[in-house]
C-alpha cells in the first residue's frame, strides 16, 4: 500500500513537491566517475567522482556514458516504510535509464541514483528537472533493522 498524500505532508514535503503516487525527486548535482569502484565481502570502495557543471542556463548537456545524480530533496523513510524511486516515463523515451535501489526503512538523507546515458546524441537535463517519483510502500510492520548505514542522513 503506498502513503497517502497527508502522511507524505506530515513527512516535511510540501504539496508542490508530491506527485501523483509518491514524490517528485530532482535533479541537483551530476558526476562522471573517474575511478573504480569495489564492493567485496569485507565491505565497499566508492569511486572516485567529477562534478559535472551545468551550463548557464541551467542545463547538464550529456553526452553517452554513465553518471551519478544527486536528488535536491532531503527524505525520509519512516520506519514501517520502504521508497522506490521509479524513473519518469520522460526520461525513459529520451534514451537514459535511471537506476536505483531500495530506500530502506529508517533512511534519511539526499539520494543518489545511477543515471545512464543511452542515447548516442546525449540528453540535456535541466537543474532542478523531474527526474524520478519516489513511491513510499507501507510495510505491514515497523522495522526491527532501521537503517543506520554508511549512507544515513548523508548530505
Amino acid at each position: 500500500m503506498a502513503l497517502p498524500p497527508q502522511a507524505l505532508l506530515e513527512l516535511g514535503f510540501r504539496a508542490d513537491q508530491l506527485d501523483c503516487a509518491g514524490v517528485k525527486l530532482t535533479l541537483c548535482e551530476v558526476f562522471e566517475l573517474v575511478g573504480p569502484g569495489e564492493v567485496v565481502l569485507e565491505g565497499k570502495s566508492i569511486p572516485q567522482y567529477v562534478r559535472v557543471e551545468p551550463s548557464n542556463e541551467g542545463v547538464f548537456e550529456l553526452p553517452a556514458g554513465t553518471y551519478v545524480v544527486r536528488y535536491c530533496e532531503y527524505v525520509k523513510i519512516p520506519e514501517d516504510s520502504v521508497a522506490l524511486a521509479i524513473p519518469r516515463s520522460s526520461l525513459l523515451r529520451s534514451g537514459v535509464a535511471l537506476f536505483t535501489a531500495v530506500w530502506d526503512p529508517g533512511y534519511e538523507g539526499r539520494g543518489y541514483g545511477l543515471l545512464s546515458v543511452l542515447n548516442k546524441y546525449g540528453v540535456k537535463l535541466g537543474v532542478r528537472a523531474q527526474i524520478a517519483q519516489l513511491v513510499y510502500v507501507k510495510l505491514t510492520e515497523k522495522s526491527a533493522l532501521p537503517y543506520r548505514g554508511t549512507y544515513y542522513m548523508e548530505r
